[in-house]
C-alpha cells in the first residue's frame, strides 16, 4: 500500500507543544488511525528515536516516508497498513478486565498467554495507560497488574535488559537482587523469632534485623533516583501512569521499611510476643509486596525505559543519578 493512497487525517506540529506532551499525542493519534490512514507530523530535529521505536514495536505495520530532512524542520508522514495492533490493544484490554481473581487467572491463562506471548513490555504499559486514561483506577490497575504478572512472569522470563555495568538500569537491576537477598535473610530471622519463646533465644537474629531494616531504610536512595531522574525521563516522553503506579507502591512500602527500623531498634522496650506480633505485621507485608514491584520494575518498567528514552539521554541520568547518591551496599556502579 503506497503512502499516497493512504488517508491524511491530521498534521501534528510538534514544535507546539512541550516535550511532555508529544510522545502521548503522537500515541494517541497513531492508536486513532484505521488501516490506510496517515498522519502528519512537523519537528524542530530528526526523528530517528521516533522511528526506531515503531520500527521496534509495529514491524511491518507502518510506512514511513519524509517531505522535508532538515535542518531546522523536519515532516515526515506515518501511515498505518494494518489495524491489527488496535485489535490486539482492544484483546488484552479485556483480558485485563476480566482478570479480577485466581480464579480468573486460572480460567483464562491459555488465553491470556496466546495474547500477551505478542505484548512486549512497552506496549504492555501503553496499554495500561490507556486504560487508565479510559477510567480504570490505578487501583484497580495494580490489581490487574498482580494478576497478570503471574501470566507474564512465564513469557518475560526472556525480555531481561542487557546494559552494561555503570549503566543506571544496570546498577539499579543490581540493587534490586541485593534487597531480594536482604529480604530471603529478613524470612529467616521471622522463622527463628516464631519458634523462639525470649529475647534470650534470639539476641542475634535481633541484631541481625535491625542490619536488614536498615537496609531496606538505605534503599530508599534508590526510590530517590527512580522517581528524581528515572521517571521524570519516562514522562517526558509518553510514558505516564506506570511510574505513578511504581511511586504508589514506594509510598506504601517506604513508611512500613521505616517503622520495621525503630522497632527493631528499640526492641529492649517490647514484651517478646508484643515484639513479634509488630515485626510480623510489617516484614510480613514487605516480604510480600516488594518483590512484586521488583519484579514489575525489572521485566516492564526498566525495558520500557531502556526502549523509550534516546540513548544519548543516559549520560545525563547517570550524573544526576550520582548527585542523589547510592546505598550503602549498591555493587560498583
Amino acid at each position: 500500500m503506497s503512502i499516497s493512497k493512504n488517508k491524511l487525517v491530521k498534521t501534528l506540529d510538534l514544535r507546539e507543544l512541550s516535550p511532555p506532551e508529544r510522545h502521548a499525542r503522537i500515541m494517541e493519534l497513531w492508536s486513532s488511525l484505521k488501516e490506510g490512514e496517515a498522519f502528519r507530523i512537523i519537528n524542530d530535529h530528526e526523528p530517528k528515536p521516533l522511528y526506531y521505536m515503531f520500527s521496534a514495536e509495529y514491524p511491518g505495520q507502518f510506512e514511513w516516508k519524509y517531505e522535508k530532512q532538515g535542518p531546522d524542520e523536519w515532516v515526515f508522514v506515518i501511515s498505518k497498513t494494518s489495524d491489527g495492533e488496535s485489535k490486539k490493544a482492544e484483546k488484552v484490554k479485556k483480558l485485563l478486565k476480566d482478570l479480577k481473581s485466581n480464579e480468573d487467572l486460572e480460567r483464562l491463562k491459555d488465553e491470556a498467554k496466546d495474547i500477551l506471548r505478542s505484548i512486549s513490555p512497552a506496549e504492555l504499559a501503553l496499554i495500561e495507560q490507556e486504560m487508565i486514561h479510559e477510567g480504570v483506577s490505578r487501583e484497580e490497575m495494580r490489581k490487574l497488574c498482580d494478576v497478570h504478572l503471574e501470566i507474564l512472569r512465564e513469557t518475560l522470563e526472556s525480555d531481561r535488559v542487557n546494559v552494561e555495568a555503570g549503566h543506571p538500569i544496570h546498577t539499579m537491576m543490581e540493587e534490586h537482587k541485593m534487597i531480594l537477598g536482604f529480604l530471603d535473610r529478613l524470612r529467616e530471622v521471622l522463622e527463628n523469632l516464631d519458634r523462639a519463646k525470649s529475647f534470650d533465644e534470639v539476641r542475634e537474629d535481633v541484631e541481625f534485623l535491625i542490619h536488614i531494616a536498615e537496609h531496606l531504610v538505605e534503599a530508599d536512595k534508590h526510590h530517590q533516583r527512580e522517581e528524581d531522574v528515572l521517571f521524570p525521563a519516562l514522562k517526558e516522553h509518553g510514558v505516564v501512569e506506570p511510574p505513578e503506579i511504581m511511586k504508589e507502591e514506594h509510598d506504601e512500602l517506604r513508611p512500613r521499611k521505616k517503622e520495621l527500623f525503630e522497632v527493631a531498634k528499640k526492641w529492649e522496650g517490647f514484651d517478646y510476643d508484643q515484639f513479634v506480633r509488630k515485626v510480623k505485621e510489617l516484614a510480613e507485608y514487605i516480604i510480600e509486596e516488594l518483590p512484586k514491584h521488583i519484579y514489575k520494575e525489572d521485566r516492564i518498567l526498566y525495558p520500557l525505559a531502556i526502549q523509550t528514552i534516546p540513548d544519548k539521554l543516559w549520560d545525563e541520568i547517570k550524573r544526576r543519578c550520582d548527585e542523589i547518591g547510592y546505598c550503602c551496599f549498591t555493587p560498583q556502579h
